[in-house]
């Protein structure tokens, strides 16, 4: 086995292939509604991504229940706050709909405002849990044991679904765009279990009509193993999806990513090479 025969990567991984027979699914034509297309979606939606392969424990599920009524138990709130445009929050459609007892406050006054939320929450398992407050606490800096943390730039309803992870161990997304939301801010936190969990959904949930976007928007991720790791995925998908995707967007991606471009290129040669194995056997 050589890197030639396309199903050896540079890095030593072997790339393998399964054929699975799934259901038929109804194709739709040019002149079908946009919106027939968005079923499929809400369909698969709100998904719930859970740490591990087993049930939920009752400890999680008890912290589960602190969280949504913490009551006098509690002894920090977070304020998170993220720029929003056209006074829609950056959860998009979903954003609205959700429930939570948060209080969410908007700034509607311009094309762009500011949603904030706040979370009560409880020291000692944010320490337990998450890495990213356990520093801070005990960082010793000016609001690092006060009773109340301001969290710019954060948007709520992900940090909603991650305070769910770190309480819990599960996940709730209700969009793609909303896991993609919690995964920079899973990094950003210092949650590599949850990263994983919403880059696994991520990959398993690609179109050929978003998967350009989707290089485009994970080049800007804070570097290291778990974006190289989507950035790797994301380029196979296309490099296999390329018939059904857009030239516009191929193009678009070329003058905003160039060096995505080469990796992507790359991709097709190694594509190209396994369908002319597979087409020998």
């Amino acid at each position: 086995m050589s890197i030639d025969t396309g199903f050896l990567r540079c890095d030593g991984s072997l790339l393998l292939r399964l054929e699975l027979q799934m259901p038929e699914k109804k194709q739709w034509s040019d002149d079908d509604d946009d919106s027939k297309y968005d079923s499929d979606e809400e369909e698969a939606y709100p998904a719930v991504l859970k740490e591990g392969s087993g049930g939920g424990s009752s400890i999680g599920s008890d912290f589960l229940s602190l969280l949504a009524d913490p009551g006098p138990t509690t002894d920090l709130t977070i304020t998170a706050t993220a720029a929003v445009a056209g006074g829609v929050t950056g959860a998009g459609k979903e954003g609205g709909s959700k429930k939570r007892k948060a209080d969410t406050a908007s700034s509607n006054g311009g094309s762009t405002g500011a949603s904030s939320s706040r979370f009560p929450v409880h020291r000692a398992i944010l320490a337990a849990r998450c890495p990213y407050f356990a520093t801070h606490f005990a960082s010793g800096l000016g609001d690092s044991n006060t009773r109340e943390l301001h969290m710019p730039d954060t948007d709520p309803d992900a940090l909603a679904a991650l305070l769910r992870f770190v309480y819990g161990g599960e996940l709730r997304v209700a969009s793609r765009e909303q896991a993609s939301r919690c995964l920079a801010l899973a990094d950003r936190l210092l949650l590599p279990k949850a990263a994983g969990l919403l880059r696994a959904h991520l990959l398993a949930t690609l179109s050929p009509a978003t998967v350009m976007a989707d290089l485009t928007w994970a080049a800007g991720l804070a570097e290291g193993q778990g974006q190289a790791e989507l950035l790797t995925g994301l380029v196979d998908y296309a490099a296999e999806q390329e018939a059904d995707i857009a030239e516009e967007q191929v193009e678009q991606l070329a003058a905003a990513q160039p060096a995505l471009m080469a990796k992507l290129f790359t991709a097709r040669v190694q594509a190209a090479k396994r369908c002319r194995v597979w087409k020998a056997c």
